[in-house]
């Protein structure tokens, strides 16, 4: 489910930066959009079970405390409760923005050294059936036809079972999917070609 939360985080990424251009434009909405946005954001990673779901709770709470009068250690003392209260929501943005983009880098790494790894399978796949390729295309059909080889392929069952055991369903299914459109997008280059590229 690596793929899904990516999706999920850069979506909720891109709305924090709206957040921020709030702060900007419209600095008496800031906090409550903030606010707001946390607990939608909450809402919508709740059910993958990442770590970031704990700190959005925890965000919201220590904001909530703020307006309920809460005077945080590292913020000035003299200033109104509504300029405190966008200074802890600024600080509490700028810390979930990075930790949405560092969640994202992670992922992205993963995924791309799963990727180098299922590619090397398919590889070795193909040289055992030179045809793999020919027909594939975009769709399910095909993810499912070459999940099935690699399953089935004595030289490739070791490396079936190691994604089986690190990969959600919809990761490999990801991963498949952009494989399979890379041979798509290199098909003129030839099969073998295309096997080295990706």
């Amino acid at each position: 489910m690596q793929c899904i939360l990516r999706e999920k985080l850069l979506k909720q990424g891109l709305r924090l930066s709206e957040i921020s251009t709030i702060y900007r434009t419209d600095s008496s909405r800031f906090v409550e959009s903030y606010f707001q946005w946390l607990d939608e954001a909450e809402k919508d990673l709740s059910g993958l079970r990442s770590p970031i779901g704990i700190l959005l709770q925890s965000e919201k709470t220590s904001l909530t405390a703020v307006m309920d009068g809460y005077l945080p250690s590292n913020v000035q003392e003299g200033k109104s409760i509504r300029k405190i209260q966008k200074t802890v929501a600024a600080q509490s943005l700028e810390k979930i923005s990075q930790e949405i983009y560092t969640k994202i880098a992670t992922i992205d790494n993963t995924l791309e050294q799963l990727s180098e790894k299922m590619c090397h399978a398919i590889a070795v796949l193909a040289s055992k059936e030179p045809n793999v390729y020919d027909h594939l295309d975009a769709s399910q059909q095909s993810i499912d036809m070459l999940w099935g080889k690699l399953g089935k392929t004595p030289e490739t069952i070791p490396m079936f079972n190691y994604f089986c055991a690190k990969l959600a369903v919809t990761d490999t299914h990801y991963l498949l999917l952009d494989i399979i459109q890379k041979v798509i997008g290199n098909r003129s280059g030839g099969a073998h070609k295309v096997a080295h590229r990706i």
